[in-house]
């Protein structure tokens, strides 16, 4: 038997046509009937994977001929860049990296030393870049004028108040040490805590009032000479002839003088409560309810201030005076106070100190 298929199994497999076989094979069906489940089951992936010697497979193949055939500009303009960036989870991306690790496997020297400092700066355009530069807005975001405009008011603030605390020191001891001689309680003025004396709406002292009173009379003997000065010459220049006021009688001028005073002082008082001297020592005349003078009050007192001067005697009231309020005060119904505007009035750092040690 074996014999028999011996001899006809090979004639019978020449006779066969494999093309002619194939051709008339149905893949799709021999597929379909195909159990891959099973037939994969039953490969054995491991043993297999085993014997792929994997050096000769990647010896043979051809890598370059490969690239040289990849279309890499086809390829790219097939990559939709967008969507791929899209399907990135950057916030994830981030998390994962370890930034600490990343700097620590910077070589920060290494990296500046191959930075040509010199030729770095000669390719920056200094003419370009600052004239993209807006100067004014980096000086007023910087606030300059504003911090020397605050330099030099805070230093003539400073040494004005220096002067005035003098002053003022000076003014409450000598009203002190009148009202001790005279055994009384010193008038006080309440702070706002209502128990600590402040020097701030106190009366005016006897060397402020002078002080102020001299700074007036400067002023107003400048500006009444510039006045004349200046009247002289518009009089030469329109009339033609020369005008010399020291040749003329001195009445007309006296009048002019007290005059151009009471111009002085009423418009000062009414508009602002203080002349420039009585501005510059820290005081104010306010009526004697604490309200604004108001025009009249300051004609009034303006009127009446020569007759203080007759044998100083209107000004005893200002030092004697539990109110301290001199003669013209009276008759205008006003009071001086002091008053330092914005900020408040103090004493010498060594004068508070002892009267808080005696309070």
């Amino acid at each position: 038997m074996d014999r028999v298929f011996g001899a006809i199994v090979p004639r019978a497999v020449d006779a066969l046509d494999p093309d002619e076989l194939i051709e008339r094979l149905d893949l799709d069906q021999v597929i379909a009937r195909l159990d891959l489940d099973a037939a994969l089951a039953r490969i054995d992936v491991d043993a297999l994977i085993a014997r792929i010697d994997v050096n000769a497979l990647i010896a043979g193949v051809d890598v370059d001929g490969m690239v040289r055939g990849v279309d890499v500009d086809g390829l790219i303009q097939r990559v939709d860049v967008d969507a791929l960036v899209q399907r990135v989870d950057v916030d994830a991306l981030i998390q994962r990296v370890d930034v600490d690790a990343l700097m620590q496997r910077v070589d920060v020297d290494a990296l500046m030393a191959r930075v040509d400092i010199s030729a770095l700066m000669t390719r920056v355009d200094l003419d370009a870049v600052l004239a993209q530069v807006d100067i004014p807005l980096l000086v007023a975001r910087a606030g300059i004028d504003q911090i020397v405009r605050d330099a030099t008011t805070g230093l003539a603030a400073r040494t004005l108040d220096l002067a005035r605390r003098q002053v003022l020191g000076i003014d409450v001891v000598a009203l002190g040490l009148v009202d001790k001689a005279l055994r009384r309680r010193p008038l006080e003025v309440v702070g706002a805590d209502g128990e600590r004396p402040v020097p701030q709406g106190r009366p005016a002292g006897p060397l402020g009032r002078l002080i102020g009173f001299v700074i007036d009379s400067v002023v107003v003997s400048t500006l009444f000479g510039l006045g004349v000065s200046l009247a002289a010459s518009l009089w030469e220049l329109f009339f033609d002839t020369s005008f010399d006021p020291s040749r003329n009688e001195g009445s007309p001028w006296l009048i002019g003088f007290g005059a151009w005073w009471f111009v002085y002082l009423w418009i000062s008082l009414s508009v602002a409560g203080r002349t420039l001297g009585k501005g510059i020592v820290g005081l104010r005349v306010v009526a004697a309810d604490g309200g604004p003078l108001g025009p009249g009050r300051a004609a009034l007192r303006v009127l009446a201030f020569p007759f203080s001067f007759v044998l100083g005697l209107g000004f005893v009231p200002a030092i004697l005076g539990r109110n301290r309020r001199a003669l013209h005060d009276y008759v205008a119904g006003s009071r001086e106070i002091v008053d330092w505007g914005a900020r408040d009035a103090s004493l010498p750092a060594p004068l508070t100190q002892w009267i808080e040690a005696r309070s």
